[in-house]
């Protein structure tokens, strides 16, 4: 595998968070209290989405391994961790959770792509 590999499977998967929102979108313009008492996977979708994008954009960076985007991630799940959100609106909490979970998804992943390039 190569960071080309990682790339279009980042793309393909942030393709698909969008897809999820806009389905959302698409609900909440039918009927907005049915799709914000069932928004979860919107809340979801959205921090992956941003998780995604900054990964992605990592990768473009010829001068970014893949191991410095698993290092970051991982420096940013030990601070969400240590430091978890506190904020009065439910919702940012939401999204920070959702962001947490993110990134440890892609750092797992990332520490079997390392022992395949080893």
């Amino acid at each position: 595998m190569s960071e080309g590999y990682l790339l279009a499977k980042y793309t393909r998967l942030a393709e698909a968070e969008t897809a999820s929102i806009e389905k959302f979108k698409r609900a909440l313009d039918k009927d907005p209290g049915y799709a914000l008492t069932w928004s979860l996977d919107a809340f979801a979708s959205a921090a992956k989405l941003t998780i995604l994008n900054q990964v992605i954009a990592a990768l473009h960076n010829d001068e970014t391994t893949t191991e410095h985007v698993r290092a970051t991630l991982m420096d940013r799940v030990l601070h969400k961790s240590k430091y978890p959100p506190q904020s009065t609106s439910p919702t940012s909490n939401l999204i920070e959770q959702y962001e947490l979970a993110a990134c440890a998804e892609i750092v797992s992943e990332l520490r079997y792509y390392k022992s395949v390039d080893n």
